[in-house]
């Protein structure tokens, strides 16, 4: 199995080709990549519900097709979107799984600032 940090890399690289993709209205090759990057997601995802703490593994969903997904590059880290469980507001948070397999909460999450 690959480590996080070599599928941050790789799902960097497919977004890239899906950019290139995309610009040139090549839809079939987007797809498949999309679902390559789909496949990548969910291989995260269990690495992240392996290696969250239990106060993160509590509230993660049964699968990350619930979440948004992105990319800190600053940071070399996946960032799951999803609403905050904690509160009845229409406030986010975002889970952060770095490439050193450590995870941790950001409260209030606003994509601008991070």
């Amino acid at each position: 199995m690959k480590d996080v940090e070599e599928l941050f890399n790789f799902w960097d690289e497919l977004n890239d080709k899906i950019e290139k993709h995309l610009a040139a209205f090549e839809m079939s090759d987007v797809k498949k990549l999309r679902m390559e990057q789909s496949a990548t997601e969910d291989t995260v995802y269990e690495l992240l519900k392996q290696n969250a703490p239990p106060e993160i593994a509590k509230i993660l969903p049964e699968g990350c097709g619930e979440m948004e997904i992105g990319l800190n590059h600053d940071e070399k880290a996946f960032y799951f979107i999803m609403e905050d469980p904690n509160t009845s507001k229409d406030e986010f948070i975002a889970i952060v799984f770095g490439v050193d397999a450590k995870a941790k909460i950001i409260k209030n999450f606003d994509i601008d600032n991070y």
